[in-house]
C-alpha cells in the first residue's frame, strides 16, 4: 500500500470489512422451505418434498432470546415454591408484594431516610428469605 493516503488506507479497510460481514448477514436472512409431515410404509416422516396425503408444518420462527431481558420465568423460584405449603406459598406471594412497596416508599424518602424507614422493608426481607421463597 506504498504511495496511498491514509483516507485511502482507511477506505480499502471499511470495504474489507463491508465484504467480510456479508456472508453473516447473509446466513441470518435465509428463508427456511417448509416442513412436510407425511406417512410412508405405515412410519412418520418429515420432508421438504411435498407428498400426497402430507401436511405442511409451518417453523414457529427462529428462536431470539435478548440476554438483557429476564426469563419469562424463574425455575428455580417455581420450584422451590412448590416445596412448600399452600399458606407458606401465599405468604411468599403477599411478602414479594409487600417489599416492593416498602422498596419504593424508601427510595422515595432519598437521603432523608433513616433506618426506622429501612426496618419494615429488612423485615419483610428477612421472613421471605426464611421461608425460603
Amino acid at each position: 500500500m506504498a504511495g496511498k493516503t491514509r483516507w485511502e488506507r482507511a477506505g480499502m479497510a471499511a470495504a474489507w470489512l463491508l465484504l467480510a460481514a456479508a456472508p453473516a448477514r447473509a446466513q441470518e436472512e435465509q428463508v427456511t422451505p417448509p416442513t412436510y409431515k407425511c406417512v410412508s410404509k405405515g412410519k412418520v416422516v418429515y420432508t421438504q418434498i411435498p407428498c400426497p396425503g402430507g401436511r405442511e408444518i409451518s417453523a414457529s420462527g427462529a428462536h431470539r432470546t435478548d440476554k438483557y431481558q429476564p426469563p419469562p420465568q424463574d425455575r428455580a423460584k417455581a420450584a422451590r415454591r412448590a416445596q412448600l405449603t399452600l399458606e407458606a406459598r401465599e405468604e411468599c406471594t403477599g411478602l414479594e408484594v409487600r417489599i416492593k412497596e416498602q422498596d419504593a416508599e424508601f427510595k422515595a424518602k432519598g437521603p432523608a431516610a433513616t433506618v426506622q424507614d429501612e426496618t419494615p422493608l429488612v423485615k419483610s426481607k428477612l421472613r421471605y428469605h426464611e421461608l425460603k421463597c
